[in-house]
């Protein structure tokens, strides 16, 4: 099991506007192939930070979701909408970032599945 963990930080004006767009998404998310749940909240102690958590079953699936035109619109709409933002994948044995995205959506079209 991987979970993916996306921690954002939206501009004051566009959090509406952002959650309404991650909701769409994680909707979207729900049914791809390996996914095995997908979670969207609101931080809290931060009115404007929102966080999404996918579990999937196995990496490949992680990584063709990486790869996959949901993804892409999530990362512009938090581009967009979204000051700052963290992104870690944690498989059990180890915590990647940012890198291991970038990593995944370079090899466009591969898959070890």
């Amino acid at each position: 099991m991987v979970i993916l963990t996306i921690s954002v930080n939206a501009r004051s004006s566009k959090r509406n506007e952002l959650l309404s767009a991650c909701r769409l998404i994680t909707d979207q998310t729900r049914k791809e192939k390996g996914c095995l749940g997908c979670r969207l909240s609101q931080d809290i102690d931060n009115e404007n930070g929102i966080n999404i958590e996918e579990t999937w079953e196995r990496r490949p699936y992680l990584d063709d979701h990486l790869r996959s035109d949901i993804f892409s619109a999530l990362l512009g709409a938090i581009k967009l909408l979204g000051k700052t933002h963290e992104i870690r994948i944690n498989d059990g044995s180890q915590t990647e970032g940012l890198e291991a995205v970038q990593m995944a959506r370079s090899k466009e079209g591969m898959s070890d599945q």
